[in-house]
C-alpha cells in the first residue's frame, strides 16, 4: 500500500510539473540573426542524428562526446579497410574495460583490426588513432602479439585523413601527416 502512495505522488507531482512549467526556448544563431527552437525540437534533431548514425554503423552506447570519434573511425574505414577480405560491413564502435573508444573494422580467421582512439593533436585540429591488428589463438584467445599497421590522423573541418606510414611507435612520420598533426 506504500508503494502505491508513492507511486501515485511521483506521478501526481510529474504533471504538475508538466502543466506549470514554460517550454523553455533555446537560441540557436543562424545567417540570418537569432531564431528561436524549443528544447524539444533539439531533442528531436538529436534523436533523428543518433537514429541515423545507428543504421550507418554497429553503436554500443556511444556517448554524443564521442560522435567525431565514430565520424573520424568511418572516413578511415570508408578509405582503407572497406574493401579489404574479412572486413566488417560497417565499423563496429564501443568502449574497452578502461573506457577507451576503438572500432573494429575487420575480422579475420585468427586476428582482428582495430582502430583505437589516441588523443588529439598538438595543434588540436585532428583526432589521432593507431590501427592495430590482435591476434587470436586456435581457441579464440588473444595473444600477447599485437601488430601495428598504420597511425592516422583525421581532420574532420577538412573531411580528410592522413596516414603517418610508420608501424612503430617511435620513428618518423610522413610530411603531410606532420603538417596536420604539428606533431
Amino acid at each position: 500500500m506504500k508503494q502505491y502512495k508513492i507511486i501515485t505522488a511521483f506521478f501526481i507531482f510529474s504533471i504538475m510539473l508538466m502543466i506549470f512549467c514554460k517550454r523553455t526556448e533555446a537560441m540557436e544563431e543562424t545567417a540570418y540573426g537569432y531564431t528561436e527552437i524549443s528544447f524539444s525540437d533539439i531533442r528531436q534533431e538529436f534523436a533523428e542524428k543518433y537514429q541515423q548514425k545507428k543504421e550507418i554503423m554497429k553503436y554500443r552506447d556511444i556517448g554524443t562526446g564521442d560522435w567525431p570519434l565514430v565520424d573520424s573511425v568511418q572516413l578511415i574505414y570508408e578509405k582503407h579497410y572497406q574493401d579489404i577480405p574479412g572486413s566488417l560491413s560497417g565499423p563496429y564502435c564501443t568502449y574497452n574495460a578502461k573506457g577507451n573508444f576503438y572500432a573494429e573494422v575487420a575480422d579475420k580467421s585468427q586476428s582482428r583490426i582495430v582502430l583505437v582512439y589516441n588523443g588529439m593533436s598538438e595543434n588540436g585540429k585532428c583526432y589521432l588513432f593507431v590501427a592495430q591488428e590482435e591476434h587470436f589463438d586456435t581457441e579464440g584467445s588473444m595473444l600477447n602479439n599485437t601488430s601495428l599497421l598504420e597511425f592516422y590522423a583525421v581532420n574532420l573541418e577538412e573531411v580528410k585523413v592522413y596516414e603517418a606510414h610508420k608501424t612503430t611507435w617511435g620513428g618518423v612520420e610522413a610530411e603531410e601527416y606532420r603538417a596536420a598533426t604539428m606533431e
